[in-house]
């Protein structure tokens, strides 16, 4: 595990114990969070808010993803400038567990077995949503409740952001950003066929085919490649008008006729040679072939751009295609919406501490921050919005897009066990690209495993 410190040599701790199902919930946690930072590091409780004292306090903070991650080192920055300029004294001591997803949760569900959890962890909202769910970090709205900076920030973020991080009413990480998706495209392909750049908007199946048969050169060149997953053919099932929850929180759905035609489209994109079969191996034979200039067209993630800009990789940002059903015409994205969690602590300066470095994501100057160095996509309308942020990225075709996607972004279902729900439609959806399950049964069988588990977590 990677540790970097901003004033101050302590270490990170570690535990090499993991957790078998469901984590305890820490022995030492108290029922209720005993402090939160009330503007400048003031405990909250009661009426009178007393003053902490907070100078010289360490926050250990944990990040999701691996150290060299864009988005990761995007967060090493932003809690350097915190140590900077923070006006309380905290200083933070970052780790980065390896691995990042699934195995960054269970090495915090390990440490919370130990009762050695990190003060503070960013991640994915479905695994933060589980980690809430098991009383092991508190209750956001409740224990800023007075805070100014957060009254500040609060109606500056998205709605649907906030609608991805609350369960069950309330409301469990401090936003940061999301990881959404869009498509990249080869310039150097249409511009050999004398095709312009992708519509801004709006374009239908019909023309993306189009597109991708014209500057495609089968079997070498591809139209279309992307691989068989629940995130990346949901982006198509996006398109054509396909939500997977309903309004109300209680139905999970990957079978409606939305879905099924976009799973459709894409079997024909095979049939055609525009896109890649299934080549028997595990997982189907995908990988990103558009920087070794072997597809015109393929799924895109803003972390990418730095990336891909230092390697010198010739590529377009663009949309995704709209599908026959989508009546609106509006584009749309998922992905993981990013938050901080603070664990619940006996210790009032550690956790009223993790709250101010937390609420150092919310000022429009950080979002300037976290999209330099990692690309990403901020949570805050006061962010993408500010004078400065639009003077610099307005005009970025390849980044832009991503920026411009967040008003369409639809979070993933956030409900505790959506990780596990999302390997499983995984592996089921692998299995409908291989040939081994129709559509129809592949769908609906991924249905009723993501309902099954979503009942699990209503009750």
């Amino acid at each position: 595990m990677k540790t970097t410190h901003w004033n101050t040599q302590r270490g990170i701790r570690s535990t090499r114990r993991r957790a078998a199902g469901t984590a305890l919930l820490l022995a030492t946690a108290p029922s209720v969070l005993t402090a939160a930072c009330t503007g400048a590091g003031q405990a909250t409780g009661g009426d009178a808010a007393k003053p902490i004292d907070l100078k010289g306090t360490t926050v250990e903070y944990w990040t999701w993803n691996p150290a060299a991650h864009p988005e990761s080192v995007a967060k090493e920055k932003l809690m350097a400038d915190f140590g900077a300029k923070n006006p309380h004294g905290v200083n933070v001591t970052l780790g980065a567990p390896a691995g990042g997803g699934a195995a960054a949760y269970e090495k915090i569900v390990a440490a919370m077995t130990a009762g050695t959890p990190p003060d503070m962890v960013d991640g994915w909202h479905f695994y933060m949503s589980d980690l809430f769910r098991q009383g092991a970090t508190v209750d956001i709205d409740v224990e800023l409740k007075g805070d100014n900076d957060w009254k500040r920030a609060r109606p500056a973020i998205y709605p649907n952001v906030l609608e991805g991080l609350t369960w069950k009413g309330r409301l469990f990480g401090i936003p940061i950003n999301s990881s959404h998706f869009g498509m990249y495209y080869s310039p150097n392909f249409l511009k050999r066929v004398s095709l312009a750049a992708p519509p801004p908007k709006g374009w239908s199946w019909d023309q993306f085919t189009d597109y991708a048969r014209k500057a495609s050169q089968p079997p070498d060149v591809t139209g279309y490649d992307d691989q068989w997953s629940y995130s990346r053919t949901g982006m198509m099932a996006l398109a054509n008008g396909h939500r997977f929850m309903n309004k109300e929180g209680t139905k999970f759905s990957c079978n409606s006729p939305e879905a099924l035609e976009a799973v459709e489209f894409q079997m024909n994109l095979i049939k055609q040679g525009l896109m890649r079969a299934h080549d028997g191996s595990a997982n189907g034979g995908y990988s990103e072939k558009l920087p070794d200039g072997k597809v015109v067209f393929q799924f895109g993630v803003a972390a990418r751009v730095p990336d891909w800009r230092r390697r010198g990789i010739d590529f377009g940002t663009c949309y995704y295609p709209i599908g026959p059903k989508n009546r609106e015409k509006v584009s749309a994205t998922h992905g993981e919406a990013y938050c901080f969690a603070v664990f619940k602590n006996k210790d009032a300066k550690k956790q009223t501490a993790a709250f101010q470095a937390a609420l150092w994501v919310t000022r429009p100057a950080s979002g300037l921050v976290m999209a330099r160095e990692g690309a990403t996509p901020p949570s805050y309308k006061s962010s993408i919005e500010d004078a400065s942020f639009q003077a610099e990225f307005k005009k970025d075709g390849e980044l832009w897009p991503f920026y411009d996607l967040i008003s369409g972004f639809v979070p993933m279902p956030n409900f505790p066990g959506f990780g596990e729900v999302r390997t499983a439609l995984d592996k089921k959806i692998l299995e409908i690209w291989a040939g081994t399950v129709s559509v129809r049964d592949g769908l609906a069988e991924a249905t009723r495993l993501g309902q099954q588990r979503l009942d699990e977590a209503l009750k």
